[in-house]
């Protein structure tokens, strides 16, 4: 189990949960989200949407699925009712339940040094701007091909489950998770010709950071970041290697997810 430890009332849940009687073979291990746990049969994560991502970077490609309860705020990603958590797992030892598969995007940096290195996000990628007076301008392409070079604050790149996130509130599109694809969405363009776009999720989308010489800061679900120079370029796409497949137990479709959490009438 993996879960906040400053809130109080995920602290709570777990030992709930570790305490109930589901047998002499069940074991239970509370783990930090950095450590290396061994084989798991699945990933229990307690808390907001930030715990169940981190959790999920830390099993992904694993084959171990992951059930996520909600003692956050919003709680798209972990949606399970922490009042129904032991009987929740009962249900899920039983073998229970249905599992959606989520599918993270990897970001691959090149310096203009010569640097290489990586980073997963299953919600999205940003590059936003480091002075709040001065736009960045950035280019990108699909597939080698240009696509457009603009000034502004930012752009995003996300998946799916992450298009409720950070992607909305910029103006993208509400992308069902059933859909195999990537959004790319500029955050306040100084223009209104580069507009949100949806592709294919095998596609790679190359975003090269152009000026100013302060940089840019990039960042993989508003978790591990690095700052970015002129010249610089970040690659990305989605990684099914790193999929880990979410436990659902309600039933409810995707419409009653909006509706509930977006207060939709």
């Amino acid at each position: 189990m993996f879960f906040n430890h400053e809130l109080e009332a995920s602290a709570e849940v777990a030992s709930v949960i570790r305490s109930s009687d589901y047998g002499s073979d069940v074991e239970f291990i509370l783990g930090d989200a950095d450590a290396d746990h061994g084989e798991i049969d699945f990933a229990i994560s307690i808390g907001g949407d930030g715990t169940f991502l981190l959790t999920s970077k830390t099993i992904m490609g694993m084959g171990a699925p992951l059930y996520g309860v909600n003692r956050g705020r919003l709680g798209f990603l972990a949606s399970g009712d922490a009042r129904r958590a032991a009987a929740d797992v009962a249900k899920i030892l039983d073998g229970d339940y249905e599992t959606y598969p989520i599918i993270p995007l990897r970001a691959a940096i090149s310096g203009r040094d010569g640097t290489e290195s990586a980073m997963w996000a299953f919600n999205e990628v940003m590059i936003v701007k480091n002075l709040v007076s001065r736009p960045i301008a950035l280019s990108a392409h699909i597939d080698g091909k240009n696509l457009y070079s603009f000034l502004s604050d930012g752009i995003i790149v996300s998946t799916p489950i992450g298009s409720t996130a950070y992607s909305l509130s910029a103006g993208g599109p509400i992308v069902h998770p059933g859909v195999s694809g990537q959004a790319i969405v500029p955050i306040c363009a100084h223009s209104l010709s580069p507009r949100p776009m949806l592709v294919p999720a095998s596609t790679l989308i190359e975003i090269e950071l152009e000026s100013p010489a302060e940089g840019a800061t990039l960042s993989a679900d508003g978790m591990n970041s690095t700052f970015m120079s002129p010249g610089d370029t970040v690659g990305i796409t989605s990684d099914p290697a790193g999929l880990v497949d979410v436990i659902r137990l309600d039933g409810g479709s995707y419409p009653d997810v909006l509706r509930d959490k977006l207060n939709w009438s």
